[in-house]
Order: C-alpha cells, then structure tokens, then sequence
C-alpha cells in the first residue's frame, strides 16, 4: 500500500498514519500554524546507509545537490514540490559521486522534497526524506523540522554504553525476544547472515513484506482490542505500529543486537510537518524502532514502509491487500528521520529523565531505570504528555487522595500499580489505553471510579473493586478481555453496555 514518502502526504495513508496506536489524538493540520519563512537546518549534509552499512553522503552546495559514495551505483535524483508531491524534474547519474544543479527549478517560498533512488544488487532502494528550499541569499538549504532539535533532545536517552546496550537486549513485555518461538523465527530469517548488517536487513525486509498492517483494528467501527505481543503476531502476520515496532525489536534482540520500540507523533500531512506551534509534548499516536548497528542508533519505520494491510471487520473474515514494500524509513539518521516523526519517548527501555509538579501539592520525578516516583497530597495530573516510565511509586509521606482524569491515559509501559491507602477517587479514563497493565490494587477506602477508568487495558489481568466503591462509572473495564473482576454484588449488571465484557466477573 505504502511506496514512498510520496504517500505521507497522501490522503490515502494520511488516515494510516493518524491511527497508529489507538485512540490518541493526533495533531490535526487545522491546529497546525503553518511557518511564514523556512527556516534552514544547521547541517549542510548527512549520511544514509545500505543495507550493508556503505554510506551514501548526501548534502547542498550553492544550487547543487550532491552524492558521494562508493557503495552504490545507477542513482536516479527526483525533485519534489513537498505541498502538492508533483514532480518537477528527474535526473539520472552512473557514477557515485555527482552533483545535480537545481538552478531554475526551485521557487522561493516553495519547499522541495529530494528521491535519491539507486541500484544496490538486484534491488532499487528509494528514500526520499530529503527537504530542502532555495533560500534568501539564492542558495539551496535542508529545511530545519519543526521537530529536530526536539527529536535531538529526547535522543539523548539512547545511550551506546555497554550496561545500556545490554539491556537493550533482555526481553520486556510484549518483546518476548528470549522465547523460543521468536528465537526460532528470528534464525530462520537470518539464516545465513554474514553481518548484523544483513540480519537487520532480513529482519525489515520480512516484516515489511510478510506482515500486513492490520486495519480492522483501528476503523473506529470494529469493536476490537489491541494485541502488540511479538510471539502472536509473527504468528498472525498481521499488526499496528506499535506491533511492528515490538517485532522488529523481538527479532533483533534475538540475534544479540540492541534495539528498542520508540514511541512519537508521525507528521501525516504536509501542513502537519510545517507546523511550528506542535506542543512540546504530546500523547504519542504512533511507534517505530531504532536499532544499533555499524556504531550508532538508527532509525526504521516499518509501518510507513510496509507493504500489504488486512482490511476486514474481524480478526479472521477480512482480506490481504497486496501492495509493495519500500525502504524509505530503514537506517535514516536523525536529520531525515525528523521530518516524519516527532520523538516523545526514544527508548522504551529506560525512562526519561525528568521532574515536575502533578497537582497544585504534588510532585513527580522520573528515573533513568523508568520508575516514576510521587510524592505530596490531594489531586494527581501528569504533565500531558509524559509518559516515559514503566513503574510507579508513591513515597511513603505522599497523601495522594484523587488520581486525575486522564492522569496516566496511554501510558503504555506500566505493567502494575499498587495505589496507596489515602486514594479514595480514581479520576474518568485515568488509566485508559494502559494497553501492558497487567494488575493494579485497589485500596480499601475507595469512593469512586470513574467512566471508562480503565476502558483499554487489553491485558489487565485482575482487579478486586473493594466494598467501600460507591460511584463506578459507565464502561469502566470495558474492552479488557483477559480481566478476573472481583465486584461486590451491588453491582450486578455493570457492564450492559460494554462493548467488550471482562473474561469472568465475580460477585462477592
């Protein structure tokens, strides 16, 4: 379905890369305040890499474009008007090192998009996340995304470290990259790999034109859960993003390479990637991988480069489309990768490094290990945005009394909570689409849980609604179908209207 960047900018995929992990809103372009002037990036060059770890450099000089590389030939050079995805002019090279002089093609207050397309064995590889504009002074720049120095911010967390590295390596939930079954998908793909170079290679090259990006599970009309466990949809052939992402790590990390899913925004149009207005922060809508290769992290993609999707209105009547697998986003550096992606969390591993308040009386502060720690009274509300830890704790002073509406909404690493004795309020969706929270415990004292409170948490396993609950909100454990629900018998009936019931309620 997905042959280009081309397409992000379509309206065909616009709607694919809007989805991504759920329900979280995405930046909308009539939000988006469009930049009066181009701003130009602070590089002049960079460089891609084959699938063999050659470099192909690429930059502007003057009215130039340039290439020098030794590591492929046959380069075909595509000039792109970015708002409308026109062609505005081709050129063909033979040689490895060149020059494309662009004078009288590019027009001020334009923005251009570059395909550098060459022969690499039997292959033709495209990437065309190239941007560029003819400036003031009447020479070409790269145009600074809106999203790069924040991207160059956030990265700052992937460290090459060596216990870092290592525990890029060990399994997590839903990246069961230890378990036999991946272990042995993960040979049979790499069967006769000489480099981690070719094993990363045939690692994207499968899951980009085996796996199908499952659409019946994000068209709002389908009453469906979320499944983002690696072993089930290598089995399946079928994910989201953040299925894709966890696979592609799975995989990797089976072969002792380090990876890790990253979680972010992707710019599905034209005026989204123009924005200069995006929020700091915001609730990631869509995942991805970096791997660490030749080095250095890299960046992949394999939701924008996949080929086929699964359209139906069910887990099992729909149908595969077939479409051609592209290499667009595979091992961009960070300067191309930007500008289709805003970086939120750059390593799911480890947590973000960074404090805060969370209420008018309260604090946070998150550790390098993911653990996020509160401390103080009353009302509790992250920051919107922050969702880069996998555990929490409540210090043992805090007299923390309401968990806030939507305070941990996608938080998608928590994978248990034990909420202190003072909690007598949880707020409405305040742990909606905690899609790896497998337990939480509920304090007795409780007062209220509040409407949709924990609608999404595909895999929470057990909850005991104690006694003291006097006010339970409409749809509060709907679309957790693995859930042991412990309810007090006043609530027989609670979930008429639920669209996806508990697996067992017991009433005490």
């Amino acid at each position: 379905m997905r042959s280009s960047l081309l397409r992000v900018f379509a309206a065909a995929l616009a709607a694919v890369m809007a989805v991504s992990l759920g329900p979280c809103p995405q930046v909308s372009a009539d939000k988006a305040k469009k930049k009066a002037n181009f701003e130009a990036a602070d590089f002049t060059s960079y460089e891609l890499v084959t699938y063999e770890g050659g470099v192909i450099k690429i930059g502007v000089e003057g009215k130039e474009f340039t290439v020098s590389t030794e590591a492929a030939s046959y380069f075909e050079i595509t000039l792109y008007r970015a708002d409308t995805s026109r062609v505005v002019r081709r050129f063909k090279k033979q040689t490895g090192e060149f020059s494309v002089d662009l004078d009288g093609y590019l027009e001020k207050g334009k923005l251009y998009f570059v395909a550098v397309s060459y022969q690499y064995g039997s292959s033709v590889i495209t990437q065309d996340d190239n941007y560029i504009f003819l400036g003031d002074d009447d020479e070409i720049h790269f145009y600074k995304s809106p999203t790069y120095a924040f991207n160059v911010e956030r990265c700052k967390e992937l460290k090459d470290d060596e216990a870092s590295l290592k525990e890029c390596l060990q399994p997590q939930n839903d990246i069961e990259s230890d378990d036999p079954v991946i272990v042995e998908y993960s040979n049979q793909i790499c069967e006769g790999s000489k480099s981690d170079w070719e094993k990363v290679y045939h690692i994207y090259t499968y899951i980009i034109g085996a796996m199908a990006y499952d659409n019946s599970q994000t068209d709002k009309n389908n009453k469906m859960v979320y499944q983002d466990g690696s072993i089930c949809l290598m089995r399946r052939g079928m994910a989201v993003c953040e299925g894709f992402g966890n696979v592609f790590t799975a995989l990797c990390r089976a072969q002792g390479i380090p990876a890790t899913v990253e979680f972010g925004v992707g710019l599905a149009s034209y005026d989204e990637m123009m924005a200069d207005n995006l929020p700091e922060d915001e609730t990631p809508d869509h995942a991805w991988a970096a791997v660490y290769v030749g080095g250095k992290w890299r960046f992949v993609d394999p939701t924008y480069d996949s080929g086929k999707t699964y359209e139906g209105k069910s887990w099992d009547n729909g149908k595969i489309v077939e479409g051609v697998p592209t290499y667009n986003y595979y091992l961009l550096p960070l300067e191309a990768f930007s500008y289709a992606h805003k970086i939120c969390d750059a390593d799911t591993v480890h947590g973000y490094e960074r404090s805060g308040s969370c209420g008018k009386n309260a604090t946070f502060s998150i550790s390098r290990d993911g653990t996020l720690t509160i401390s103080g009274t009353g009302t509790i509300q992250m920051p919107y945005g922050v969702n880069g830890f996998s555990k929490i704790v409540f210090a043992p002073d805090s007299k923390i009394t309401c968990i806030g509406k939507k305070c941990f909404f996608d938080c998608d690493l928590i994978t248990s909570v034990i909420l202190p004795d003072s909690v007598v309020e949880i707020g409405q969706e305040a742990f909606n689409s905690c899609e790896d929270l497998e337990y939480i415990y509920l304090p007795e004292g409780l007062e209220r849980i509040g409407q949709e409170a924990f609608d999404g948490c595909d895999e929470l396993a057990y909850v005991r609604v104690p006694k003291s609950v006097k006010r339970m909100g409409s749809w509060a454990f709907d679309d957790c179908p693995r859930l042991y629900l412990s309810l007090p018998s006043k609530w027989k009936g609670y979930d008429q209207k639920y669209d996806c019931k508990p697996m067992y309620t017991e009433y005490t």
